[in-house]
C-alpha cells in the first residue's frame, strides 16, 4: 500500500453494524469492497450491539453499577470497564476481514493508535493523535482496526496524573474517533455506517416510509440535526470534519446503499441558501420556571441560578425571561444533579431596602431542602441585620421534549414559524415555548405529543402540496 494519504478512507461501524455476527460480516465486506475500489482503509468500530446486548457499553456499565446502585463507580475505573466492548469489536472485525478477504489486519486500542486525551474521565477531549504507528501499518500493507470511543492520557510533568490512563470520549465517541483520525491522516473520506441509508428528513421509526433521504448536506445542516436530536452522527464529529473539510458519507452496510454525502459549508451553497432539512426530536428534558417577588431582583436571581448550574457543567436551553420570572430547560439526565444544586439554594439579593434571600424550593422538596434551610437559618442567627427570607417555589416539569425544524437561515423566513405553529395548533399540540437559532426552530411540547408533533411537521413541510 502507498504511504501517502491520497486514497485513505476511514470507515466507522457502530454497535449494530458489528453485532450480531451476520452484521459484523456485512461490515467486513464493506471494508473489502473499499479495497477493491482502490481505497486504503482505516477502520473504527464501536462496542457490539446496543443496551441489553452482552458486551454493549451500557451493559458493561450496568455490571459495575449493580454491585450497589447507591455507591457511584469511580470514573477512572468506569472508563476501564466501558472500553472493553470496543476491544472485543476490533479483534472480531480484524479476524472477519482476514477470513473473508485474506488481508492482513491489526487491532489497535485507542492508545495503541496514538489517540491522546485530557484527564476528563467519561468525557475526555482528544488533545492530539500521533499517527506514526498507523502510517507504519499502512506502509506494511496492514489494515488498522481502531477501537472507537477511547484514548489514553498523555504524560504531564507535574501532579498525580499517570501517563496512559484509559479514557472514554463520551456519547458518540466512536464518531469523534473516526473524524479525528480522518483529519489527522488527511483522509479523503470518512464513512459513517448506520441503520438507515443516509440522513433522512425525519426518523423513519416515527414517520416510516414517508422519510426522504438527502443526497447531500452542508456540514452546518448535519451538525444542527445532530445537536437537536438526530442520532446519525455525533455533533462533535461533524465539527471536526468541518474544521478539516473532510467529506463525510453516511450510509448503511447494504451493498446497494446510496447514502448521504456531507462535504460543503453553507457559504458554498450561496447567500441566503434555504431549505427545510429535517424534523428532529430531542431526548426528554426538564422544564424549570422560577418567579421572584420584585421585578428588580430578577436579573441577579437569574444570573446566580445559571452560575450555580454552570459550575456543575449543566447546560441550559430555552432561556426565557418574563416580567417577574424566567424559564429554562435542561436535559433530563441532569435532573437529579440540578435539583440537588437548586433545591434549597439561597440567593442573596443586594437591591435597595432590606436585604432579601430567596430560597428556591422544588415541587417535591424534601430532606435536602429542609437541611439547607435549617443550616441557613442557623448561620443567620447572629447576623447584625436579619435579612428577609423568601421561600420561592420552582415549578419543575419533567414531561417535556423539544421538537425542531432544521432549516438554514430560517430567521430570514418567518413564514416557516407561522406554518409550523398553525400545523401544531390544528393538531391540538400545546407549545410551551419557541426558540430560534440561525438554522433551526425548536418547540417545547409534552413528551406524550412528541411523536405526533414530528409527524405533523414532517407532513407540513415534506408531504403536503406546497
Amino acid at each position: 500500500m502507498p504511504s501517502h494519504s491520497e486514497r485513505v478512507i476511514v470507515q466507522k461501524f457502530g454497535g449494530t453494524s458489528v453485532y450480531p455476527m451476520e452484521n459484523l460480516l456485512s461490515s467486513a465486506r464493506c471494508v473489502i469492497r473499499a479495497i477493491h475500489q482502490g481505497w486504503i482503509p482505516v477502520v473504527v468500530v464501536s462496542a457490539p450491539g446496543r443496551k441489553g446486548d452482552p458486551y454493549a457499553t451500557d451493559t458493561l456499565k450496568k455490571l459495575a453499577e449493580d454491585i450497589n446502585p447507591q455507591v457511584p463507580v469511580k470514573p477512572r475505573e468506569l472508563d476501564l470497564l466501558m472500553t472493553c466492548g470496543e476491544i472485543i469489536s476490533i479483534v472480531l472485525m480484524a479476524q472477519a476481514i482476514r477470513v473473508l478477504g485474506g488481508y492482513d489486519t491489526i487491532a489497535l486500542t485507542g492508545g495503541q493508535a496514538g489517540i491522546y486525551t485530557d484527564y476528563e474521565f467519561g468525557n475526555a477531549a482528544i488533545l492530539e493523535i500521533d499517527t506514526r504507528y498507523i502510517r507504519r501499518c499502512l506502509r506494511e500493507g496492514k489494515i488498522p482496526i481502531v477501537a472507537g470511543f477511547q484514548g489514553v492520557t498523555k504524560r504531564i510533568s507535574e501532579g498525580e496524573y499517570v501517563h496512559g490512563a484509559i479514557t472514554t470520549l463520551g456519547r458518540g465517541g466512536s464518531d469523534t474517533t473516526a473524524t479525528a483520525l480522518g483529519k489527522a491522516l488527511g483522509a479523503q473520506l470518512v464513512e459513517i455506517y448506520t441503520d438507515v441509508d443516509g440522513v433522512m428528513t425525519a426518523d423513519p421509526k416515527i414517520v416510516g416510509g414517508r422519510a426522504k433521504r438527502h443526497e447531500s448536506l452542508a456540514y452546518e445542516e448535519l451538525s444542527e440535526l445532530a445537536h437537536l436530536g438526530a442520532r446519525v452522527v455525533h455533533p462533535r464529529a461533524v465539527e471536526i470534519a468541518h474544521e478539516s473539510m473532510t467529506p463525510i458519507f453516511v450510509r448503511s452496510t447494504e451493498a446497494t446503499s446510496v447514502g448521504t454525502r456531507v462535504d460543503k459549508p453553507l457559504k458554498e451553497l450561496g447567500d441566503g441558501f434555504h431549505r427545510i432539512t429535517g424534523i428532529t426530536q430531542s431526548a426528554p428534558v426538564v422544564h424549570f420556571k422560577i418567579e421572584v417577588e420584585r421585578e428588580s431582583d430578577l436579573p441577579e436571581v437569574e444570573m446566580l441560578v445559571y452560575r450555580a448550574l454552570g459550575d456543575c457543567k449543566i447546560s441550559v436551553h430555552f432561556n426565557v425571561r418574563f416580567r417577574r420570572g424566567f424559564e429554562f430547560v435542561i436535559n433530563r439526565d441532569a435532573m437529579a444533579q440540578a435539583l440537588q444544586v437548586l433545591d434549597g439554594l439561597p440567593i442573596k439579593v443586594s437591591g435597595g431596602g432590606r436585604k432579601r434571600i430567596y430560597v428556591l424550593s422544588a415541587n417535591s422538596s424534601g430532606d435536602t431542602f429542609s437541611v439547607k434551610l435549617c443550616m441557613l437559618r442557623e448561620s443567620l442567627k447572629h447576623a447584625e441585620e436579619q435579612p428577609e427570607l423568601k421561600v420561592t417555589r420552582m415549578e419543575v416539569g419533567a414531561n417535556k421534549v423539544t421538537v425542531s425544524i432544521v432549516a438554514p437561515n430560517v430567521r430570514e423566513h418567518p413564514e416557516v414559524l407561522a406554518r409550523a405553529l398553525e400545523a401544531l395548533l390544528r393538531a391540538k399540540i400545546e407549545v410551551f415555548q419557541v426558540s430560534d437559532a440561525d438554522h433551526s426552530l425548536s418547540f417545547l411540547v409534552y413528551e406524550e405529543d412528541a411523536v405526533k408533533a414530528v409527524s405533523v411537521l414532517h407532513h407540513e413541510f415534506f408531504e403536503r402540496a406546497q
